[in-house]
Order: structure tokens, then C-alpha cells, then sequence
């Protein structure tokens, strides 16, 4: 047996009375060789078995360490049960609160394939929408532990001075009251400077940073112009690198269609020959049908099954040069976006549960500037008491534990213009693949 994650304490000492049965969240993960891996996917944890290992699970010589890591758990108990009950209690639970920023609907871009529309807004975030936020902060600091802005647009950097003005507000007020506070960004890129990258990382807390480039200069420059028709590639990439130098959190983000794939091995190379790999994460991302997705853009978009491969075969080059690494999947808040905490604030003040909602009147479901700010609103009574447990494929998954079972959003309602009809997280078509990788490179390395 050979340990690929460990925690500790992920279960309970045995007693000597203890008869064991092996977790129903246990994914098993065939390699090719014949043995197995078993990630188990409520603790985290996960091993490498032979096959014999694996047809003695119960009774060979590493059943009490199977059993340490969840593996392997006490046959009376009801693993479902309480998964359920920590997912409904992590529903209501304020001690962390995830709180997404429109600060506004203005950018200086005109991408080809824009989902918020090229004509945009120029809204800004209204004071009496900062005035809410605050004031919803302070409402939960009895329960409130950790607490999490993420800014975004627009173009969140056509903000600043907003950025500024919150952060002075919300960061002060987490440290007299020993609430944990961090903060990121979702931008272009393009508005940052030397100046406010330090002032961001060291005054604002701001340490993730998501920028998208779509190739290398002429792609990027063709699909990521400024309105005025502008290259944006050098200066960006200039930024990228100022941003790196501050050893913060930087995630380089392609959005794919079949008018740039053949090029995004090329922006591989680059952030290989340029000294970024292992200082920049990679994703992967398909372009997608949302509601203002330019017509001239959709013959181009690929389906989820045609990105599976072309988006592994991306991986797998990224990784031969060292600018990916493979790894298991990530668990969301436990709770998932149904959280009462996990919110997204608009201009206005709007209060959406869903990102890919803003702008749609529909989905609107209060106004944080209100005392009273959540409306009576039928589709948000559904959403409350929607669970993984009300669908049959989600109930007998064992992603559960990580996915939250995926896009409520997409499980309940039709006609809300999301870009994809699944429901399952975007990983999951890729997951098994990067764990058999991980593993090949594990035993080239004993």
C-alpha cells in the first residue's frame, strides 16, 4: 500500500469490538497495471492498492491504517446520514461568508466572445451598496470566522478607488474582531500597475489574481482587443510578471473555442520559456453559451464532451513542460453556493445566488442596502431546500462530499441561460485521468 494523501485524525480510534465495512465514499480508481487507487472523497484522503491489497481490504494488514483515513469505517455507522446533516447544517452555517463584488459593469475590452455583452454599463457601485455590505458584515460578527471578497466586473481594476474604499472599511473591521480576511480578483489585467499591485497585495490583502489569456500576442491581441481595436497581450503579460515577483496566487486562465486551441500550445511554451512555469497556475476553459454570447461566436464553441479531450490533451502537454501539475480534485465549502454566506452583490446592491446570474432581473433575490433584504420569492424557496438528496444520480454519487452535488441552478430550473445544461462540476470529466497520471509519476519516482 502506498499513501497519496494523508490527514490526520480523519477517523476515530477502533475499539476491539469494531467490525469495519468499507466507506461509500470511497472512489475506486482502476490503473492499468491492475491495482487501484481508492480516494475517498468525505476525507480526503486516498491510497494505492494492489490488487490483492484491494480483494483484502477488510481484514489485510493495513486495515487499521484504511480505517485511520476513512477508508475504512465502522459498519454501524450511517456515512449518509451524516454527510446530510453536515451538508444541511453547512447550508445555514454564517462563520464563513464568500462574499463576490460587482463593483462595476464598465471594461475597457471588447472580447470576441463576450458573455456580458459588448455594450456594456457604465454602473459603478453605489455607496449605499458599500453602506449594505458592511452593514451585513457587522450583522454576523457574533458567528463570523472567515470572511472572503472576491472582486469582480467588468472590469473590477475600472473600480479601484471602490476596491479601495471596501477593503479600508471591511479590513480593519475583520482584524479588531479576529475574523480571517482574504480577498481575490477576477481582471483582465490590464489597469494594473507596479504601485497598485503592491498596494493591492500588502495594504488590500488582495493574494489570488485570475487573468485570462488566450494565446500567445496575436491570438490574444484578435480575441482580447481593447474597444478601441488595441493589443492588450504585452501589457498584461507585463503585469503577470510584476505579480509573480510579489509570490502571490496568479491563475492564467485560456477560454477555448476551436478558433484558438491550436494556438494555446504556443502561450504553453511561452510561460515555459519565459520563466513562469511553477509561479503560475494553468485552466483550462471552454468558451460558452450564456446569454449575451455574440451569434457570430457560437458555430466555434465546443460541447462538454468534445473539451473533455481536447482540454486533457491541453493538460497533458502543459504538464510534459512543467507548466501543470495533476492533482485530485478540490472539495467546494462544504454546503456548496446554497450557502446563506455565499452570496454575489450587484451594483445596485442586488443580491443573486449565482455569478452567471447577474444583470437577469429573474434572479434577483433582495437588495443588501435593505433591512429586510431577502424577498418571498418561490424560486428561492426552491433553491433553500433543494439538497443532493433530491435527485437519484447526485444521492448514489461519491463526488457528493466534494461537489455539493454541482449546479442547483442547472438541477432545478430549464430556462436559466448558464452556457452548459449539466449540472456535475466542470472537473469531473478529467478527474480520473489526472489520478491515473499522478500515479504513473509516482512509481517512476520509487
Amino acid at each position: 500500500m502506498k499513501i497519496l494523501i494523508d490527514v490526520e485524525s480523519a477517523a476515530c480510534a477502533p475499539t476491539k469490538d469494531t467490525i469495519v465495512k468499507t466507506s461509500c465514499w470511497n472512489d475506486v480508481i482502476e490503473i492499468d497495471d491492475g491495482s487501484v487507487v481508492v480516494f475517498n472523497t468525505f476525507h480526503h484522503t486516498a491510497v494505492l492498492l494492489s490488487s490483492e491489497e484491494y480483494n483484502e481490504i477488510l481484514d489485510g494488514e493495513h486495515k487499521w491504517k484504511l480505517y485511520s483515513l476513512g477508508i475504512l469505517v465502522d459498519e454501524n455507522i450511517d456515512e449518509r446520514q451524516i454527510w446530510n446533516d453536515i451538508y444541511l447544517k453547512a447550508k445555514y452555517d454564517m462563520s464563513y461568508i464568500d462574499i463576490t463584488v460587482v463593483l462595476t459593469e464598465k471594461c475597457q475590452f471588447g472580447c470576441i466572445y463576450c458573455y456580458e455583452g459588448l455594450e456594456k454599463s457604465s454602473r459603478v457601485i453605489r455607496d449605499k451598496t458599500i453602506e449594505g455590505i458592511k452593514e451585513f458584515v457587522i450583522s454576523h460578527t457574533k458567528e463570523l470566522k472567515r470572511l472572503r471578497l472576491t472582486w469582480f466586473g467588468g472590469e473590477p481594476l475600472l473600480a479601484y478607488n471602490k476596491i479601495c474604499q471596501i477593503s479600508r472599511i471591511i479590513i480593519p473591521y475583520c482584524k479588531t474582531h479576529s475574523i480571517e480576511f482574504r480577498s481575490d480578483i477576477t481582471t483582465n489585467g490590464y489597469a494594473l500597475t507596479q504601485e497598485r499591485i503592491r498596494e493591492m497585495v500588502y495594504d488590500l490583502h488582495v493574494t489570488n489574481y485570475i487573468i485570462t489569456i488566450d494565446g500567445p500576442e496575436n491570438t490574444h491581441n484578435h480575441r482580447r482587443p481593447l474597444r478601441s481595436g488595441n493589443g492588450t497581450f504585452r501589457k498584461i503579460w507585463h503585469n503577470i510578471k510584476l505579480l509573480v515577483e510579489q509570490n502571490v496566487f496568479v491563475l492564467v486562465r485560456i477560454t477555448i473555442d476551436s478558433r484558438n486551441v491550436n494556438d494555446a500550445p504556443r502561450l504553453i511554451d511561452l510561460i515555459k520559456e519565459e520563466g513562469l512555469a511553477g509561479r503560475v497556475e494553468l485552466a483550462f476553459c471552454r468558451t460558452i453559451d450564456f446569454a449575451h454570447t455574440p451569434i457570430e461566436t457560437m458555430p466555434y464553441i465546443y460541447s462538454e464532451e468534445e473539451f473533455s479531450d481536447i482540454e486533457w490533451h491541453l493538460m497533458e502537454y502543459a504538464h510534459s513542460q512543467g507548466v501543470y501539475r495533476y492533482h485530485f480534485p478540490y472539495a467546494a465549502p462544504r454546503g456548496g453556493c446554497l450557502r446563506d454566506g455565499d452570496v454575489v452583490i450587484g451594483t445596485g446592491g442586488e443580491i443573486y445566488k449565482c455569478l452567471d446570474t447577474v444583470g437577469q432581473k429573474r434572479w434577483i433575490s433582495g437588495n443588501i442596502s435593505l433591512k429586510d433584504n431577502t424577498e418571498k420569492i418561490e424560486w428561492l424557496s426552491k433553491w433553500r431546500s433543494w439538497t443532493p438528496d433530491n435527485m437519484k444520480d447526485c444521492r448514489e454519487c461519491v463526488l457528493q462530499p466534494l461537489c455539493n452535488g454541482g449546479c442547483p441552478h442547472n438541477a432545478l430550473f430549464e430556462d436559466k441561460k448558464h452556457g452548459t445544461l449539466l449540472q456535475c462540476p466542470d472537473w469531473k470529466a478529467n478527474y480520473k485521468r489526472q489520478i491515473r497520471a499522478l500515479v504513473n509519476e509516482y512509481e517512476q519516482t520509487i
